[in-house]
């Protein structure tokens, strides 16, 4: 698929939301990894805006590190919030304006809270963000497991803002560019 002005958004592409209890990383996020790692790289090779935001809080910051391959260059902007959404960031939304008519597509971690929560706040703006589910994944929330809940968060997140397959967003792709 082919957008004018493309901006991705990567939220909590960080270690510590794809890290299981048992320190390791589920299969399904194991293939969110591979897809936002397909589409950063993408997103790049064809000059699309890209951001990063980060959940920063004031305890150790280990398990915050980013994702191996999903790490921002110095050409991209970095929002660190305290709050569940993005918009939390008080410079978040300066994006989102520079990309007024064209496409703000978002995916990463943690689905049934940071992406919900962004989705939510997106809702009381501008509906400017599209989310990308095939490449947004999350940890289990017990009793439910990664399926379940991501299944939950996307039931709420189809009713609030516009969504994209993963077929539909890469059908256009070069075929040197990789796809999960």
């Amino acid at each position: 698929m082919s957008f004018t002005d493309p901006c991705l958004i990567l939220l909590d592409c960080q270690r510590d939301q794809v890290t299981g209890a048992d320190g390791r990383v589920d299969p399904e996020n194991r293939v969110v990894i591979a897809r936002i790692r397909d589409l950063l790289r993408h997103a790049r090779q064809s000059g699309w805006r890209v951001c990063h935001c980060q959940f920063r809080s004031d305890g150790p910051e280990a398990g915050r590190a980013p994702i191996d391959g999903l790490r921002p260059t110095a050409q991209e902007a970095v929002f660190q919030r305290r709050g569940l959404s993005a918009f939390s960031d008080p410079y978040f939304h300066q994006v989102l304006a520079r990309s007024a008519g064209s496409t703000a597509l978002l995916v990463g971690f943690s689905a049934p809270f940071s992406i919900l929560a962004t989705v939510f706040d997106d809702c009381n703006r501008d509906k400017a963000i599209t989310v990308i589910p095939d490449a947004v994944g999350a940890l289990a929330v017990e009793p439910r497991d990664i399926v379940e809940t991501r299944s939950m968060a996307f039931d709420l997140v189809a009713r609030m803002s516009p969504v994209m397959d993963w077929e539909t967003l890469t059908r256009d792709w070069p075929a040197e560019a990789p796809v999960a």
